[in-house]
């Protein structure tokens, strides 16, 4: 009863901040403008849309268009989705001919760019179309950038395509499914995030071709322009002024077309439906999700045998094994047992590249034996005609949903738990871990605050003059060049030079303590003043994690500029890699390459400000005394002269390594370090340079003396196995270098938009989101 009578007050305060304060205006004049709290939006002359700030949990706003005269408030447009506005932001159309969001810290997003053809006039039409013009046409309409809805009168051209939300009225931001007229004529819907190739689709074989939402008669059809060519809806409510219309690609993956009706109406009710089994959407519940159908529409998303839900409050999240899979590898000596349970009329549809063999004229027994008996196999479904299709992790799409899986048996590979992981028990064992552990985190909590303590900058001040009291609050010691040049015995031990200057070693007597350091002496770093200097220092020494170099301390002591690193003692990992003599340790490399990602993945999106490294290679990975990976020079970039960077490729990389887009003078994202990524995971674990001008080993191709080039070559023609043919411990577990193989082209994909992001990277290099054929393989060659 309190939750339903909460629930009511929240929507009584949503309409009445929604509602109150709005301007009835057909022309918006240059200048207007409102705010987050003086709670007005501009509405259409008919007041049924307006376009303001939209309320969201947090205190966060919507830049948004929604349908204003029904309770639902339902938005069909934003301009901010990924990047909610906070309480005291403004819209604003300047002066100037532009229309504008600002935030409280005074930071600017344009919504259009008036510099090169200024509005001077703004329009919130009947339709739902905001629309900017000059004295002659329009500049800019919400029409030719929909989110996730279209509306009467508005058209998705070829080549154009349109987003889900993350979670229905709770979270707007882009989500996993994708709307697009592709140029083909191919009208598709997809679950871009995972890179597949629809579940749904109406391939008409034509250029030129947009789906088209008739205003006049409320139909949704397909037109080249000069004819209807396919319809989608076929029969909506009349007279069609009397409702409200709508298409959205839902966050269950659905396209469909809503009525509503204006006087009296009840709810959105759906018209016509592109998916008529819910579960047959890709990816509708994730990884190892299961998904069923609870009442022919709506759908339940739960976990196959042996795994549970990610997040038990959005089960569409997926799922994670409950006992790790066990590692096909003959160096393995871990052996997991397992049980077989069997679901019936229940498939698990992958694409191609996850499906493993198929047995012919099988059976239950068979397919059963088959599954357990392949290491690399964790599932098989059981057809109609006994064909016994086997699945390797990690699978999704595994639905129940009537009449596609009728008939059908999935066989799932259940691990069972053992030493203590039964659930429900408590083994002794688990017990005194457990304990042991609350132990040594209670005696860590007071360690950590006394080192806290004992490292507050007070006390560190009054107990040395060497600190740095300084705005920027660095947490690092700060030397000087006289300690330096002492510690280093006068800068004599070279032990390598960079991009960014040359790096000594040294021995540091610190507290009664000796230490060995690494001292880069920074070379054409930007003339800038302490303040600057100290920013970007400061920045480097907020990064902690193991896969990255830990920055010890620095000098900026007149001219000289030097940072402080802890040593490496076992060098580059260029050298570990392509030095004479054996190779290094199969399973050593894929953990080489894991650690590699993880430190890339915290810069980019666990740091307090994000750090783009920009010059990812095997140079630039040092490995400490127990040839642990750590990421070194990130950070750096923004210590070099600014002219530099315009002319240097030392800033922006090194070749072979370096993105696309350096050469395009493209915006740079994290994307680039993505890209590098890629090439120096080939390198790692095929074990050899990204490009070698005088191979001279027999059976060498033209084709194989640019790794990225011979890899894509070798999986195009169905022989992978070739790049690993002379590695006998590679060889024995093909699969696994197989999957490193394909998120290496997937990063190294010319279209930044299509890497994967770092932490997409790490879960499809750890198994636990699926690893599709990446496009490279796909395209065509010249």
């Amino acid at each position: 009863m309190v939750a339903t009578i909460l629930l009511l007050l929240s929507l009584l305060a949503v309409h009445f901040l929604l509602g109150s304060h709005a301007q009835l205006q057909e022309n918006i004049s240059l200048g207007s403008s409102f705010a987050t709290h003086t709670n007005s939006s501009w509405l259409s002359p008919s007041g049924e849309f307006a376009f303001g700030f939209y309320p969201l949990a947090g205190g966060l706003f919507l830049v948004g268009i929604w349908f204003d005269k029904i309770p639902e408030k339902t938005v069909v447009w934003s301009a901010n989705r990924d990047d909610p506005a906070p309480a005291g932001s403004s819209i604003n159309f300047t002066v100037s001919g532009s229309l504008v969001m600002t935030v409280p810290n005074g930071t600017v997003t344009r919504i259009y760019n008036g510099d090169t053809n200024a509005a001077n006039s703004a329009s919130l039409q009947d339709n739902g179309n905001l629309v900017l013009r000059n004295s002659s046409s329009v500049v800019w309409q919400s029409f030719d950038n929909p989110t996730d809805t279209l509306l009467p009168g508005q058209t998705l051209p070829w080549d154009h395509r349109i987003y889900s939300n993350a979670n229905g009225t709770v979270d707007y931001s882009t989500g996993k499914f994708m709307l697009e007229m592709g140029t083909d004529g191919n009208l598709v819907l997809s679950a871009f995030r995972w890179a597949d190739n629809g579940y749904w689709n109406i391939d008409t074989q034509q250029s030129n071709v947009s789906l088209v939402f008739n205003e006049s008669t409320g139909l949704m059809y397909l037109t080249n322009l000069t004819s209807i060519i396919r319809q989608l809806t076929t029969n909506v409510s009349t007279p069609v002024d009397s409702y409200y219309h709508r298409a959205t690609v839902e966050d269950t993956g659905n396209f469909q077309q809503y009525i509503y009706r204006k006087v009296n109406g009840s709810g959105w009710t759906s018209v016509w439906t592109a998916v008529t089994e819910p579960c047959s959407v890709n990816g509708i519940c994730g990884v190892y999700g299961y998904c069923t159908i609870l009442d022919n529409q709506n759908v339940n998303c739960s976990c196959l045998p042996g795994y549970s839900l990610t997040d038990p409050n959005i089960p569409s999240k997926g799922c994670y094994p409950d006992v790790p899979p066990q590692q096909c590898s003959k160096s393995s000596s871990a052996v997991t047992n397992y049980t077989i349970q069997v679901i019936d009329s229940a498939d698990i549809v992958n694409n191609l590249f996850t499906e493993m063999s198929r047995l012919y004229n099988s059976n239950l027994e068979k397919c059963r034996q088959a599954v357990m008996d392949d290491c690399y196999c964790m599932a098989a479904t059981l057809t109609k005609d006994n064909v016994c299709r086997k699945k390797r992790i990690p699978f999704m799409n595994a639905r129940k949903s009537s009449p596609s899986t009728d008939g059908i048996q999935a066989i799932i590979k259940v691990p069972v738990k053992t030493d203590g992981q039964v659930a429900g028990k408590k083994e002794p064992r688990s017990q005194m871990i457990l304990k042991v552990c609350l132990s040594i985190s209670a005696i860590l909590a007071f360690l950590f605050a006394a080192f806290a303590i004992y490292n507050h900058p007070i006390a560190r001040r009054s107990r040395a003059r060497k600190v740095l009291a300084n705005p920027a609050e660095i947490n690092l010691k700060k030397f000087t060049y006289r300690e330096l040049h002492e510690a280093t015995d006068g800068f004599k031990n070279k032990i390598g030079r960079g991009s960014f200057g040359t790096v000594y070693s040294g021995i540091l007597n610190l507290e009664d303590k000796q230490i060995k350091i690494a001292v880069k002496k920074l070379e054409r770093v930007m003339e800038q003043g302490d303040k600057e200097f100290l920013t970007e220092v400061r920045v480097i020494g907020q990064t902690h994690h193991k896969n990255l170099v830990k920055l010890l301390g620095f000098c900026d002591e007149q001219s000289h500029r030097l940072l402080v690193y802890e040593l490496m003692t076992n060098g580059t990992l260029s050298g570990f890699l392509f030095a004479e003599g054996e190779k290094p340790c199969w399973d050593h490399r894929a953990q080489i390459v894991l650690a590699i990602a993880r430190g890339l993945s915290y810069l980019h999106d666990e740091c307090e400000t994000q750090i783009i490294h920009c010059d990812i290679k095997p140079q630039n990975v040092l490995l400490d005394s127990q040839f642990n990976a750590k990421i070194a020079d990130f950070g750096l970039a923004k210590l070099l002269m600014k002219d530099q960077t315009r002319t240097s490729t030392n800033v922006r990389g090194t070749m072979g390594y370096m993105a696309p887009e350096w050469l395009k003078n493209a915006p740079v994202t994290a994307k680039v370090d993505v890209y590098s990524f890629g090439v120096l995971l080939l390198e790692i674990i095929c074990c050899r340079r990204h490009i070698e001008l005088n191979r001279v080993e027999e059976e060498s191709e033209e084709d194989d003396l640019i790794l990225v080039d011979w890899v894509l070559t070798c999986v195009r023609k169905g022989k992978l196995e070739a790049v690993v043919k002379h590695d006998p411990e590679v060889s024995d577990d093909f699969k696994r270098f197989e999957r490193m193989a394909m998120v290496g082209l997937w990063c190294v994909h010319p279209d930044p938009v299509l890497r994967p992001t770092m932490k997409k990277v790490i879960q499809m290099l750890e198994g636990t989101v699926e690893v599709a054929v990446p496009p490279l393989v796909h395209a065509p060659t010249f």
